[in-house]
């Protein structure tokens, strides 16, 4: 189920923050609950996912993006993601999220997010490619640093983030398999 109280939760604590420019980083800080852990007894996988949502709801509301979105009536999206986990985190643990916006490109903003134990270590990494969307269309990010007021060069993304980015403009959508590749679950009567 998704945490609604720890998203409303998440929100207040955001906007008791000081407000952040749109290319600062966002740290915030969280603790593993028995219910984000799976049946070995770590930080399930899935909720990583969703607890990263967290991190970058809050870098939205200090930025100034979340009240732009109710203002103009925009949504979020994810559009892709990269994940990478290399530590567990385990029941109880605390841990500190780290948001930050890679680049951004004509449609797509991606944004960087890590999950860093106490001790330093970073338990899983990934980036996000996100879009504010309208009516079902995704805004021109033009339009977006626009409405965010950023007059500050778009970021260079690393070289491992323009890799990614470059590897999926050449992946297939809808995504094609040839018919003989295909076994069918049902097959015909």
């Amino acid at each position: 189920m998704y945490p609604f109280v720890r998203l409303a939760h998440s929100l207040i604590k955001a906007r008791r923050l000081p407000k952040m420019s749109p290319l600062e980083p966002h740290v915030s800080y969280h603790r593993c609950w028995p219910q984000d852990c799976d049946i070995f007894m770590e930080m399930n996988n899935g909720r990583i996912l969703t607890l990263y949502e967290l991190g970058r709801f809050q870098a939205a509301v200090r930025m100034g993006l979340w009240a732009l979105l109710k203002e103009r009536k925009w949504g979020l999206t994810v559009a892709g993601t990269s994940i990478r986990y290399r530590r567990r985190i385990l029941p109880f643990e605390k841990y500190e999220t780290r948001t930050r916006i890679a680049t951004w490109d004509e449609r797509f903003v991606y944004i960087e997010q890590g999950m860093f134990k106490r001790n330093g270590e970073c338990a899983s990494h990934a980036l996000f490619r996100t879009a504010v969307v309208e009516k079902n269309r995704a805004v021109p990010t033009e339009k977006l640093i626009a409405a965010l007021g950023i007059t500050d060069p778009r970021p260079a993304p690393a070289a491992w983030v323009a890799n990614w980015i470059a590897a999926k403009a050449t992946r297939p959508w809808p995504p094609m398999q040839a018919a003989e590749e295909v076994t069918p679950i049902y097959p015909a009567s």
